[in-house]
């Protein structure tokens, strides 16, 4: 059961990631507009945020999919959830009234309260799987590294 449990959060996670990378990627200054509004960064620093955070959301998501490297992208994953429930948590405390720009403008807004537990709740889903991911250069069971 557990497997099945580990199998749907991959996907879940993976596929949250890599639709909300592709569908930013296709309209980087409306995402940068959209990281604009939370006034938390110099317009620059969100100018570069809204072109190659979308393409570090993809690369995660497949590298989670296809298991490459698969903790690295997992700690990327929870760190970017981390700091979204911030930047969500910042906008919501101090009243605006803003697009979360999770998902670009190709989908409706959701609240800032809900996209603060999304977050959460994805990066839950990520710690689940980091904790779950072997180590790297583990030698499986009954396999000795002595010859």
């Amino acid at each position: 059961m557990s497997r099945v449990l580990e199998c749907l959060c991959r996907l879940i996670l993976a596929g949250v990631f890599i639709y909300a990378g592709a569908i930013k990627i296709l309209d980087p200054q409306s995402f940068a507009t959209d990281i604009g509004h939370y006034r938390l960064l110099p317009y620059p620093l969100t100018l570069a945020m809204g072109v190659y955070l979308p393409w570090l959301e993809l690369l995660c998501g497949v590298a989670v999919l296809f298991r490459w490297r698969e903790r690295g992208a997992l700690l990327v994953l929870l760190g970017l959830c981390g700091l979204f429930a911030v930047a969500l948590a910042s906008a919501w405390f101090r009243g605006l009234d803003i697009n979360c720009g999770c998902f670009g403008h190709a989908t409706v807004a959701s609240t800032l309260p809900i996209a603060f537990a999304r977050s959460l709740a994805l990066g839950l889903v990520a710690l689940y799987l980091f904790r779950r991911s072997p180590l790297t250069g583990a030698c499986p069971k009954g396999r000795g590294s002595t010859q």
